[in-house]
């Protein structure tokens, strides 16, 4: 089928995402175990769901501010104040966004012109449509298993040039787990700031961390606040997908634009939710870590599964709800793989080429589902795996 020439040249720009594709073959087969899907499986917890009827009740049915609630903002400002170290002004630098996003396309919208560089982590988040769309060229850097994903601040040095305008880093990392250390942080933030270069930090899994772990925001190191749009959402630590809630914090000058375009676009985040987002941030942060606890068993079980399967390799996530196991020795190419174990052996999962070049060899697992589909799916991977390779 052609392309309606009729359609705007940015348009082409933006690709179907590879995961929904996959998700469209896993609805075609009965019985499937799907581990390709990148939320939490839990619901959203009481207390926050009961903040929203409340909201009913109590009228918030009206169109809200297009920056979002001011309760919620210096809710926000304290959260990150607390446990992001970063200082923000709630009526100058906090915006309320229809999840991290649209955080995301924001700061390509409003940063970018076209022919200006973006350097991205790869394997790593799918940037690269919202990038192309306003003209940006992205400039993938190879992250590799040996180093267990985490960047080389070197290979970023070398990618930089008189054009790059933007970084996008996303630590912890969606799809490999790694975490960005301090010093690998500060050395990302010393280019940066040598440079003139801005940093989008992606942030939504700030929350999901094991082993003692801990995450840092660049955004908190001094001289990075000016340069520095930090994105967070509500989605993953609260269970929260659905709501469509998330922040950005950043410059005055950025986040007036990011308010005056909402205007233009959705007017405001849902009011209802953005009660119940007041209600999570601001309540005791118990269900976060009771959820994961409940991931950290079951990245352990898939841990020790997957490396069981003869001809499959697989590090131990340091953080998110993500497994990404090394599959190379099975001949085949990440989609070509994961196509077959879902028309085959009725299990999703994610090509790791998906998430860039140096994903090729891999596939993205997600362990937010439960123990018996987590212990079916590994099952029928290994299984399928064995049919490969005998």
């Amino acid at each position: 089928m052609t392309t309606p020439n009729y359609l705007s040249d940015r348009t082409h720009a933006v690709e179907w995402s590879g995961i929904r594709i996959m998700f469209a073959l896993a609805e075609q087969v009965p019985g499937v175990v799907n581990l390709g899907i990148g939320q939490p499986d839990f619901d959203t917890p009481a207390f926050i769901r009961d903040a929203a009827k409340q909201a009913l009740d109590d009228g918030y049915t009206r169109y809200p501010p297009a920056k979002g609630f001011a309760d919620l903002r210096r809710a926000i400002a304290k959260k990150v104040k607390a446990e992001n170290g970063i200082d923000a002004d709630p009526d100058s630098e906090v915006y309320v966004a229809v999840g991290a996003m649209q955080v995301i396309f924001n700061t390509c919208l409003h940063l970018l012109n076209p022919g200006d560089e973006v350097i991205v982590m790869d394997p790593g988040y799918d940037y690269y449509s919202q990038i192309r769309l306003f003209g940006g060229v992205p400039v993938p850097v190879a992250t590799h298993e040996s180093n267990r994903f985490k960047v080389d601040p070197a290979d970023i040095r070398a990618a930089i040039t008189d054009k790059t305008k933007l970084m996008i880093i996303n630590t912890p990392s969606n799809p490999t787990g790694a975490i960005f250390d301090e010093a690998i942080l500060r050395s990302i933030a010393d280019m940066a700031i040598a440079h003139d270069i801005w940093v989008l930090s992606d942030e939504p899994y700030e929350h999901i961390l094991f082993d003692g772990h801990r995450h840092i925001s660049i955004g908190s190191f001094d001289g990075m606040a000016e340069r520095t749009i930090s994105a967070f959402t509500l989605s993953k630590s609260y269970a929260m997908t659905g709501w469509r809630v998330g922040y950005a914090v950043a410059p005055k000058a950025i986040i007036d634009e990011m308010e005056k375009l909402m205007e233009h676009m959705v007017s405001g985040v849902t009011a209802v939710a953005q009660r119940a987002a007041l209600a999570a941030i601001s309540a005791p942060q118990d269900c976060v870590r009771e959820m994961v606890a409940t991931y950290d068993k079951r990245r352990h079980l898939v841990h020790e599964g997957l490396n069981a399967i003869d001809g499959v390799t697989c590090l131990n996530p340091e953080s998110t709800f993500y497994a990404f196991p090394n599959i190379s020795s099975t001949g085949s190419t990440s989609w070509d793989f994961a196509k077959y174990l879902v028309k085959e052996h009725r299990v999703a999962v994610v090509p790791g080429s998906i998430f860039g070049r140096a994903g090729e060899g891999y596939v993205r697992l997600s362990f937010a589902a439960s123990m018996e589909q987590l212990k079916e799916g590994i099952a029928r991977i290994g299984r399928g795996v064995a049919a490969l390779r005998s």
